[in-house]
């Protein structure tokens, strides 16, 4: 069977990050995932650099061109080891007690972020984004209410293989990290 180019989607069931470890134009290597726990919702919204020519009072030709992508989730707990990868920091602890330290010289790291989906007509679908970098990791403790967890930040190219985005359709579903 042909695997379709176009599927329904339906919710989010899994969604992990890795630290880049090394991109290079040789090599392109990530850390062992990180699952973003209690995932909800995975927003990817492109940016394009914009030029118009205009003349003779009118528009002659446009051009547009990928800048970057915008990208943001929601997820319902809060994992110490997504702390340290989006926004520095460390963990350390032992079986009675884990602290996530962030220290104001800590810098965020950059980070595959892959979100999966099993609702389709398909297997599954990830949408991978290669080189993300946080801009906003939000969680508020409030009274009566369960904590959610928001992120946010651009994903740009890698310089080993430029690559942004993908988004997979699977005929079988595969687990994030098969990719």
């Amino acid at each position: 069977m042909t695997v379709p180019t176009e599927t329904k989607v339906l919710g989010i069931n899994d969604a992990k990050i890795f630290e880049l470890l090394t991109d290079t134009s040789e090599t392109l290597t990530y850390g062992t995932p990180v699952d973003v726990p209690g995932i909800r919702r995975l927003r990817v919204s492109p940016n394009f650099i914009e030029k118009e020519l205009r003349g003779d009072e009118a528009v002659l030709d446009t051009y547009s061109k990928l800048d970057s992508i915008e990208w943001s989730f929601e997820n319902a707990k809060i994992s110490l080891d997504a702390l340290a990868i989006m926004i520095g920091g460390e963990v350390t602890g032992d079986t009675g007690r884990q602290t996530y330290t962030l220290k104001s010289d800590d810098v965020p790291a950059y980070f595959k972020l892959v979100g999966k989906a099993d609702y389709t007509d398909a297997g599954d679908i990830h949408v991978v984004l290669y080189k993300c970098k946080a801009t906003s990791v939000e969680y508020e403790l409030q009274g009566e209410e369960y904590a959610m967890v928001t992120a946010s930040g651009k994903a740009i190219g890698t310089v080993n293989n430029k690559k942004v985005k993908d988004v997979v359709i699977n005929e079988t579903a595969t687990e994030i990290g098969s990719d």
